[in-house]
């Protein structure tokens, strides 16, 4: 049987190591990996702690998940400067991608700040 979420399975196992900017108990945010430290732009994700197959799904609508995912993007701005640069940031979630493993995550994109 096929796993239906490696991602989020090794990455919560620690099979795939990440560099974590933000955590609680329901969501975690990490740098893209691999983070490339020349690259123009902040990468980081936002999943679930547990599965969630997508943003169109009944799970993703938990208040408390939300609320925690909403959280941890504030949190990632504030932590990588992004949240007070005059470019801004996005935020983009799957909401069923093709060809990759079902799992509800969020990213967080922006040019690095210059300090």
């Amino acid at each position: 049987m096929a796993r239906t979420d490696w991602y989020c399975e090794d990455l919560l196992s620690g099979k795939m190591p990440v560099e974590i900017i933000w955590e609680d108990d329901l969501v975690m945010a990490f740098y893209h990996p691999p983070f490339p430290k020349e690259s123009e732009d902040v990468h980081a994700l936002v999943i679930p702690k547990r599965h969630v197959t997508s943003a169109l799904s009944p799970e993703a609508l938990d208040g408390a998940l939300l609320t925690a995912m909403m959280t941890a993007v504030q949190k990632v701005a504030a932590a990588l400067g992004i949240d007070k640069t005059d470019k801004g940031f996005y935020v983009r979630f799957n909401a069923a991608a093709p060809g990759v493993t079902p799992h509800l995550h969020w990213h967080i994109k922006a040019p690095i700040p210059v300090s």
